[in-house]
């Protein structure tokens, strides 16, 4: 048997070379491919969270009514109660559109952001006159992993002003209200709504 001929030595460490590289190449796309993947799912997973919190808060402020909040001790307080330093506010809601109310009636909610925590909370009282402290209810984390976050009121003498402190005992709303969230990773989202 003559004409046959097998690979060399080098031959085959050279074709295994070439194979090893191949693979090694081919495990690194997997791996990034797998990465890759993973981030994907978490910032989906922090999208849809913000995603429904925005949706909540977008709702709230649409549904936001021109009548004072009485809580227990006598003190009255306007509809929209959004204080200079923006960190916090509470407004008079309507309509059906509350999620965790007791009655599709009347509500005060509160939201607010805690800097520590990096959370926005929202709270909310189920009743526009009630009886005790414990008609409130209690605070629920909304969304996560902010850095900072304000509401601006904007009235036509004014323009657009940080918070929108009440004049006195008036009851007035704004006739817009802006939020920004700032996200640790999806950076600043705002929301914009005309409330007349």
């Amino acid at each position: 048997m003559t004409g046959q001929r097998g690979f060399t030595l080098l031959e085959l460490v050279a074709v295994m070379a070439i194979f090893a590289v191949v693979a090694l190449i081919g495990v690194k796309v997997v791996e990034q491919t797998l990465r890759s993947r993973d981030r994907l799912l978490e910032l989906s997973g922090e999208a849809a969270d913000l995603a429904y919190g925005l949706s909540l808060l977008r709702n709230d402020l649409n549904a936001a009514l021109d009548l004072p909040f009485n809580p227990p001790g006598g003190a009255v307080f306007p509809a929209l109660d959004a204080p200079a330093r923006a960190d916090v506010f509470s407004l008079k809601v309507g309509g059906a559109g509350l999620p965790d109310a007791q009655n599709p009636g009347h509500a005060r909610v509160t939201w607010r952001f805690d800097p520590v925590a990096g959370v926005v909370t929202r709270r909310v009282w189920p009743v526009l006159e009630p009886a005790n402290a414990r008609a409130q209810g209690s605070a629920v984390t909304v969304v996560g992993d902010i850095r900072s976050f304000g509401i601006e009121g904007f009235a036509p003498e004014r323009g657009w002003t940080v918070g929108f402190p009440a004049v006195g005992d008036r009851a007035a709303l704004p006739r817009a209200l802006r939020v920004r969230l700032v996200h640790r990773r999806l950076d600043m989202l705002e929301t914009l709504v005309t409330l007349r």
